[in-house]
């Protein structure tokens, strides 16, 4: 009999709340979508809890939506994504001696050397939320993935870490715990989209994840298979929908509708003669305008946007060494437009990412808006999948010892 855990992604945007419920095998792997639940947001600013009530009535309402699709699986705790202005990161180094017999490496000394290179000085406000090992080194030797069983004197470990504001975290944890939920896991967004919206073969050549959020843009970006560089951006969709409020003089609501339903990146994709309406403020009869204003208004933004992450990549010195290119996601990349804006900036291959690797409900989660909550949902079950491997091979190894002492006991 296989083992199926039923794991909750939370993704809690500034824009939206979506909470997606997943069946996952932990023998086979496979992971299918059995609920969904998506519900307006409007507790956070740029990834920051600013109203604890409305956050958590966001997250009620998801995960209520997403469970009443199930009916008979209890929701009791979530994977929660995080990003905002207050998360960074940077690469650190881990060096332990192996001492044991034979000089072997145990699965305690990867968890020693990891831990050595945690130890990094932090201000006592921020607190490290992932440490992710990208390679290891065995006596110089480097580029390895697993050095488990492997025998050496010196083992060493490059980490990509990432650190938030601990206020920031407690908050987070504070309104799911209000909504009478749980937090399991918390995951960079930018991570967890990376886990449903990139394929393996692109980290392995060199790929860039940028994820458009409603109030921020995340960037990751990938070598050799491993992540080598995160960054949040303190921009995103609300900026143009307020653009569009201004410009238009009208209500966020109209500005929002109006931005989804007829939105576009890119003037020259717009032809003269398309017009749509809109509700200015204190009217009571929309108006009718040319599309190409909208455009007009969207476009400066979005290049403002693309040009802050073009920047962001060359910060991370891999802008030209990318082959697989840039997949957006998030929101913000379903505008039309927005992708050929984006290869027009950025100078290289880019392509829309959307929920992969997924059963089930698949059908209701192909849309970059999921990409996140699928994503959390992908990475905590890898992460079960993993714990449940090595439970059962110490357990085979328990008994095969076991089974040695009764012969030869």
């Amino acid at each position: 009999m296989s083992r199926k855990d039923y794991i909750a992604g939370l993704d809690i945007g500034t824009t939206k709340t979506c909470c997606v419920l997943t069946e996952a095998d932990l023998d086979t792997g496979s992971v299918d979508i059995i609920g969904v639940g998506l519900t307006p947001s409007s507790g956070l600013r740029r990834g920051v809890v600013v109203d604890l009530d409305e956050t958590t009535e966001g997250i009620r309402s998801a995960v209520d939506r997403a469970q009443r699709m199930v009916g008979n699986v209890a929701i009791r705790s979530v994977v929660v994504g995080v990003t905002g202005e207050h998360i960074s990161s940077l690469n650190s180094r881990g060096v332990i001696a192996i001492t044991g017999e034979n000089r072997e490496i145990h699965a305690a000394d990867v968890e020693r050397v990891v831990e050595a290179s945690k130890v990094i000085v932090l201000p006592p406000e921020r607190e490290i939320i992932h440490a992710i090992p990208r390679g290891f080194v065995v006596d110089g030797q480097d580029g390895i993935k697993d050095p488990v069983g492997m025998s050496g004197g010196r083992l060493e470990v490059e980490t990509h870490i990432v650190t938030g504001s601990s206020t920031f975290l407690e908050n987070v944890i504070r309104c799911v715990q209000r909504a009478n939920l749980s937090v399991e896991l918390t995951v960079l967004e930018s991570i967890a989209a990376s886990e449903a919206a990139v394929i393996p073969a692109e980290k392995d050549l060199g790929v860039a994840l940028v994820d458009i959020g409603g109030g921020t843009t995340d960037v990751a970006v990938f070598t050799n298979g491993e992540i080598y560089y995160t960054a949040v951006l303190p921009v995103g969709g609300n900026h143009v929908t307020n653009d569009i409020a201004v410009g238009l003089r009208t209500s966020q609501e109209e500005a929002e509708a109006g931005k989804i339903k007829y939105g576009c990146a890119t003037v020259d994709m717009v032809s003269e003669d398309e017009t749509f309406e809109i509700t200015s403020l204190g009217a009571d009869e929309p108006r009718e305008l040319p599309r190409e204003l909208l455009a007009r208004i969207i476009e400066p933004r979005m290049q403002e946007i693309l040009q802050m992450v073009r920047a962001e990549l060359m910060k991370s010195g891999y802008l030209d060494l990318l082959p697989a290119g840039v997949v957006l996601t998030g929101g913000g990349a379903q505008m039309p437009g927005v992708l050929e804006l984006a290869e027009r900036i950025l100078g290289i291959s880019v392509r829309l990412g959307l929920p992969r690797d997924v059963g089930g409900l698949s059908d209701t989660v192909q849309s970059p808006v999921y990409t996140t909550a699928v994503g959390l949902a992908l990475y905590a079950a890898r992460y079960h999948a993993e714990a449940h491997e090595q439970e059962r091979n110490s357990g085979f190894k328990q008994g095969i010892l076991d089974l040695l002492r009764r012969i030869f006991g």
